[in-house]
C-alpha cells in the first residue's frame, strides 16, 4: 500500500480544532450538500475541519472528523439533488463507505467514488480521519466514464490505476494553479481508464452460481413491475439469504438493487419508444414505480435526461 498524502503538513488544508457539530454540520452542507453526521459520545463538540479547495476542473473537500457517522438518506437527496460524483481519498485514519449492497473499508491510500444521488453512510471507528473529496460534475463525469459508475464504484487498491491515481492527486496538492487544470483532467481520464478496464474483465463463475445468477435475473426480469418486488423477495424466491444473494451479484461487479432498478429502467424507456398513448406517470407505475419523482431522478440518473425529454427527442 502507498503511503498516505501528507496534505496538513504541506499546509493545503486546515488543521483539526475543536468545533461545535452544529457548525459543523452547517458547513458541511455547505460543502458537500446535505449529509447529517454523529459524534461517538453524544456531545456537543468535536475535533474537526471541513474545507474546501479549487484543483482546477472540480472543487476538493477536505473533511477531517472524530465523528462516528455521517450520512446522507432519500430525503436528504429530495432537498438536494446530486450535481456531482464524489472521488474520495482516504488520507488519514481508516472509515467504512456503504452505498446500496456494497460495503467498503478505505484505509490510508484509497480511493471510493460516491454516488450521492444515491443513500450513503460513513462509518468511522474512531481517532481523527480525514478524507479528500474530489467533486467532480455529474453530467461531465458520467458522458466520460459511462454509466456503470452510477451508484458508486470502489477502486481496487491492489490495481495499478490506482497508485496512479494517488500519484496524481499528490502531484495537484503540491503544484502551483497554473498545470491544475491539466493535471486535474488528467485525474478524471485515469479513472475513467479504470472503469474501462473493469467492464472489460469478465469474472468467471462456477456453474451452480452462474446458474443461480441466471435465475436471479429471470426473476428480476418477470417481477421488476410489481413495485413491492425488493431484495427480501427475490432471496424469498430463489431460498437464498441477502448475504448469499448479495455476494453472488458482487461476484461480478453488481448488486440486486442496481439490477432490479435497471429492469425497471429499461421496462420504462422501451415504453417511453413503444407506448406514445401512455402518459409518462403511467409508465413508471407499470414499471413499477410507485413514487413519480423517484422515477424522474433515477432515469434522468441513468440516461442523462428527464423522461419527457427523452421522449421527444425520440419523436424528432
Amino acid at each position: 500500500m502507498s503511503q498516505p498524502l501528507c496534505v496538513a503538513e504541506a499546509g493545503t488544508f486546515e488543521t483539526a480544532v475543536p468545533v461545535r457539530v452544529e457548525d459543523a454540520r452547517s458547513k458541511l452542507v455547505g460543502v458537500c450538500g446535505r449529509f447529517d453526521l454523529a459524534v461517538h459520545d453524544r456531545g456537543d463538540v468535536f475535533d474537526g475541519a471541513i474545507g474546501m479547495r479549487n484543483f482546477g476542473l472540480f472543487d476538493a473537500a477536505v473533511v477531517a472528523t472524530e465523528l462516528r457517522a455521517i450520512w446522507r438518506d432519500a430525503a436528504m437527496i429530495r432537498q438536494d439533488p446530486a450535481r456531482h460524483l464524489f472521488l474520495i481519498y482516504q488520507q488519514a485514519g481508516q472509515s467504512m463507505i456503504c452505498q446500496g449492497e456494497t460495503r467498503t473499508v478505505l484505509t490510508p491510500g484509497t480511493f471510493h467514488l460516491v454516488d450521492p444521488a444515491f443513500p450513503s453512510e460513513f462509518h468511522y471507528s474512531g481517532g481523527l480521519t480525514r478524507k479528500i473529496s474530489m467533486h467532480l460534475p455529474r453530467d461531465e463525469t458520467l458522458r466520460r466514464l459511462g454509466t456503470s459508475c452510477v451508484g458508486g464504484l470502489p477502486i481496487d487498491p491492489g490495481d495499478p490505476l490506482s497508485a496512479a491515481l494517488e500519484a496524481v492527486l499528490a502531484k495537484i496538492i503540491s503544484d502551483d494553479c497554473r498545470a491544475r487544470p491539466q493535471l486535474s483532467d488528467m485525474l478524471v481520464e485515469l479513472l475513467a481508464t479504470y472503469v474501462r478496464c473493469r467492464e472489460l474483465e469478465v469474472p468467471t463463475l462456477p456453474p451452480k452460481d452462474a446458474d443461480r445468477l441466471e435465475r436471479a435475473r429471470a426473476l428480476i426480469r418477470s417481477h421488476a413491475a410489481q413495485a413491492d418486488y425488493d431484495l427480501d423477495a427475490l432471496c424469498r424466491d430463489l431460498g437464498m439469504s441477502r448475504r448469499s444473494v448479495q455476494r453472488l451479484f458482487s461476484a461480478v461487479g453488481e448488486t440486486a438493487s442496481a439490477a432490479l432498478q435497471d429492469a425497471r429502467l429499461a421496462r420504462a424507456r422501451q415504453s417511453l419508444l413503444s407506448a406514445p398513448e401512455l402518459t409518462v406517470a403511467e409508465i413508471a407505475f407499470e414499471a413499477g414505480y410507485n413514487d413519480l419523482a423517484h422515477f424522474h431522478r433515477s432515469f434522468r440518473t441513468r440516461f442523462g435526461q428527464s423522461p419527457g425529454t427523452y421522449r421527444k427527442g425520440v419523436r424528432r
